[in-house]
């Protein structure tokens, strides 16, 4: 049986799929406009938790109805956005992206693309704008929550009554709330993603649905004034990343409840109970999953980017496909009073044949590698550059000289990475994975030098006096520490520093430029790079030809680090070497992708292939020869 109908809450849908639909257009005033998906776990958590309580209250209470409701309500919406999604991917997408999205396609039928993105996620994953159904880990979290949440409930409801009910949740919300809080600097990717870290949002709405009573009143009025406040707020000033949790999951949160609580006091529902918001907020599920194909897809197919004006156009094409999905999906499959047990069963038939499909178009899209047949025949080589980073990794001595995130202190050889020879000039190598390219690059473009390593991918370069001990940098802190009193004992005639500096790089290079100076040793300073939004591979492989895929690649670029790079020789120039990546791996009309037998520069975004090492140095001895004299 159905509980009350609360219209302003479908308001709240609206607020949410809005700051998540302006986040995703690039939107400035809602760059923390992803805290709409706490929002929604909120509502779910009120509403579920709720209509389970009142059924087992009636004894009408039925696990097989709940779940089958559930697939008929969200499935079918899913499976076809995933359907249109990889047929879109199959002449958009670069035959490793398409693969992927087969394989994620696959998972999200499933409800674990929360945990598939998880696994997946590192250093060197590809960045979100190339992966269409990122946002279905939320539906993923949500769906897992449907599977446990009613047997908790119905447990606890069996120790006795909405009391213990209560209780139950508000112990799980509490121990899932501290859980978030004490991981989020230490594995960020695992609070985000998975459903256990996301319990105390859910449980947050269930006890507004057990232990309040929703009425109008002056209090609630106010509250309803504040809560949106709050989600406005958090929506401009939340960061990803690791960012402070109050900020990014607690407070929309409980901003999202208390806007709940407050949702029948007449001010709130004057506005957010009102037709335009009513329909958006019931359109909201449709909207937010046919979004973030549209936005992902759009600049994949075009120059990477979406302008201003092109994110208002996606958003408007969002509203109006979602409203479609809504009314020619959504609607006619869910279950509602006055659906026959016989349209029910084509209903679950229809979802079961989609579901089919999805599992057979995604697993053959991932098993035979994106259809690489697509490509141009030139470019079949670079439909998978695993073996190219492979090659990469041997070369830089992974494990040995480059370390992976958590390696223990020991894992870094001293004799095979720092210990120079009695004769000839030797430099210590110290930065992050572009501290590692800069190793290919000066190990081939200067035989005669000796260049010690220690470079530690996802570590921004820090100096010796601006460690940062938090949880998030501790492990880089303390190699970084290793790699600075090896330099300064070794017997190094200086170090070179490469990094992808951060905004508060003055602090760090002038400690890192003082500490050189105090122990007489040369300093060598590698400037940050031109990147490109998207990977190379990809933006190749999307191709019709080579001079396609570099004017693509020129579009690419992020002219941003080309500033950064600059400013950088500038502010730094007389007082230590600079090498000017922008200068070395650039012409003034762009910077190619190709060498001059064909070969691909770059692996993904930024990161050059060994290729591209081989060219860059033999740029490296014409720009730079006298590099290493004193």
């Amino acid at each position: 049986m159905k509980g009350r109908y609360y219209e302003a809450i479908d308001g709240l849908r609206a607020v949410a799929v809005l700051l998540v639909l302006f986040f995703h257009a690039g939107f400035g005033f809602a760059e923390g406009g992803f805290v709409g998906v706490d929002v929604f776990f909120v509502i779910s958590g009120f509403l579920i938790t709720g209509m389970i309580a009142r059924d087992i209250e009636r004894e009408e209470w039925s696990f097989s109805r709940f779940y089958l409701r559930r697939i008929a309500r969200l499935t079918p919406a899913l499976l076809v956005t995933i359907i249109a999604t990889l047929v879109a991917g199959y002449f958009i997408l670069a035959p490793e992206d398409l693969a992927r999205l087969g394989r994620t396609g696959s998972y999200a039928a499933v409800s674990g693309s929360n945990i598939f993105f998880w696994l997946e996620s590192g250093y060197f994953d590809q960045a979100s704008s190339s992966k269409p159904l990122l946002h279905t880990w939320s539906l993923g979290v949500e769906e897992q929550y449907y599977l446990v949440w009613p047997a908790l409930v119905f447990l606890f409801a069996k120790l006795g009554g909405r009391k213990e009910i209560a209780w139950g949740l508000a112990a799980l919300g509490v121990l899932s709330l501290c859980a978030a809080v004490y991981l989020n600097g230490k594995n960020p990717g695992a609070v985000f993603f998975l459903m256990p870290f996301r319990i105390h949002q859910f449980a947050l709405g269930g006890l507004i649905a057990l232990t309040l009573t929703l009425k109008g009143g002056r209090l609630q009025s106010l509250a309803g004034l504040a809560s949106v406040l709050m989600l406005l707020a958090a929506g401009n000033l939340a960061s990803g990343d690791g960012g402070a949790y109050w900020l990014n999951a607690a407070l929309p949160a409980f901003a999202a409840a208390l806007f709940i609580w407050s949702s029948e006091a007449a001010p709130v529902k004057a506005v957010f109970a009102s037709p335009p918001m009513r329909m958006l907020g019931r359109w909201s599920y449709s909207i937010y999953l046919v979004h973030w194909p549209i936005m992902v897809l759009w600049p994949l197919a075009t120059d990477f980017e979406l302008s201003a004006g092109e994110g208002v156009v996606a958003c408007i094409i969002s509203l109006a496909a979602g409203a479609a999905l809504y009314y020619f999906v959504e609607t006619p499959f869910r279950f509602t009073s006055e659906k026959t047990p016989r349209a029910r069963g084509w209903s679950l038939a229809g979802t079961a044949a989609m579901f089919a499909g999805v599992l057979f178009a995604g697993a053959h899209l991932w098993a035979l590698d994106g259809f690489p047949g697509r490509m141009n025949a030139e470019f079949k080589k670079f439909a998978s550059m695993k073996h190219e980073w492979d090659r990469r990794q041997n070369k830089l001595r992974m494990g040995v000289c480059n370390i992976s995130k958590d390696a223990p202190l020991s894992s870094f050889n001293i004799k095979t990475c720092a210990t120079p020879p009695d004769d000839g000039p030797a430099y210590m190598i110290i930065g992050d994975s572009y501290g590692a390219d800069a190793y290919l690059i000066l190990s081939e473009a200067y035989p005669d030098v000796y260049f010690g390593q220690m470079t530690l991918p996802g570590c921004l370069l820090t100096g010796p006096e601006t460690m940062t001990y938090n949880n998030k940098w501790s492990w880089c802190a303390k190699f970084y520490k290793r790699g600075y009193a090896v330099a300064r004992k070794n017997g190094f005639d200086g170090v070179i520093f490469a990094s992808a500096w951060p905004a508060e790089r003055a602090a760090r290079v002038d400690d890192m430029l003082r500490w050189a100076e105090e122990n007489s040793l040369d300093a060598i300073l590698f400037s940050d790079r031109t990147r490109f939004k998207q990977r190379v591979p990809a933006i190749v492989t999307s191709s019709l030809n080579r001079a396609q895929a570099q004017r693509r690649a020129t579009a690419a670029e992020i002219r941003f680090y080309e500033m950064l790079a600059n400013s950088m020789e500038k502010n730094y120039g007389d007082k230590a070497k600079v090498v000017n990546m922008r200068t070395l791996l650039c012409e003034e009309d762009g910077c190619p992708i190709f060498d001059g037998e064909s070969n691909i520069l770059y692996l993904d975004e930024s990161h050059i292939s060994l290729a591209g090492a081989h060219w860059a140095a033999q740029r490296m001895r014409a720009q730079h020869g006298d590099l290493f004299r004193k």
